[in-house]
């Protein structure tokens, strides 16, 4: 037994804690919470079948997932084929789970040493994903632009001789910040990744009650920082792109 070279998304529910108080006394709180975590379980955590076993196998892969209340954990081997693309896959797809269920997320995408085996995880690719979701500031699943050479280095087998061409399908969904660092863009990803075409506009409107209900709370508090920033990455893409009414900042 020993470390293994993977790679790592840390994804923390947002609000989580004053939901959990609400929900204490109010039974549609605590059913939201329990329809969202159950999604989450149901879609992620899963007996693997022979077909995704074989397949795992072919693409030299390793595909682990935990759930721990409100956090969720993607790892999967660094040299997987493919692996890239089906990471930030998982990660759009629970943050528009969770966007579903009223709720937005914060994390971190890390790489390096790492043992992960069900529900048993440690090594300091965990540790630094970790750390980067706790002292990220924005709503957002981050990391950084060595992620598009790992694409180049281990590419879909198909995608071989032209491994840029994935590099630039992957980018197509992610945005840059100032920093240099990386995003997943899900102000407008949700056709290409997550829903059926003609669905978006229902779930950003969606996403729209969200940003306004956090607006409400006082512009003093770190959380409505946060909306705010939101609030204006919808008004400039999504409610563009999609029809939709801009937020009121």
């Amino acid at each position: 037994m020993d470390y293994d070279y993977r790679i790592v998304a840390f994804i923390d529910i947002l609000g989580f804690t004053n939901s959990i108080q609400k929900s204490e006394n109010d039974r549609e709180e605590f059913q939201r919470i329990l329809t969202c975590l159950n999604g989450l379980k149901d879609f992620f955590i899963s007996e693997k079948d022979s077909y995704e076993i074989d397949a795992e196998r072919e693409y030299c892969a390793d595909t682990q997932i935990v759930q721990v209340s409100d956090c969720i954990i993607f790892s999967r081997l660094y040299q997987e084929q493919g692996g890239i693309y089906q990471m930030l896959s998982d990660c759009a797809f629970a943050t528009h789970l969770l966007i579903s269920n009223g709720f937005l997320c914060r994390g971190a995408i890390k790489y390096g040493k790492m043992y992960h085996k069900g529900t048993t995880l440690f090594g300091k690719a965990y540790i630094d994903a970790y750390l980067a979701e706790q002292n990220e500031k924005l709503p957002i699943i981050k990391f950084s632009n060595d992620i598009f050479e790992i694409v180049r280095q281990f590419p879909f087998p198909v995608n071989k001789p032209i491994a840029e061409w994935e590099v630039d399908f992957v980018k197509k969904n992610c945005k840059m910040l100032d920093t240099g660092e990386y995003y997943i863009d899900y102000f407008t990803d949700y056709d290409d990744l997550v829903g059926e075409v003609g669905l978006a506009s229902i779930h950003y409107n969606k996403l729209r009650e969200i940003i306004v209900k956090g607006l409400n709370l006082p512009n003093t508090c770190s959380a409505y920082e946060k909306y705010l920033w939101a609030a204006k990455q919808f008004n400039s893409s999504t409610a563009e792109i999609f029809q939709l009414r801009k937020v009121n900042i």
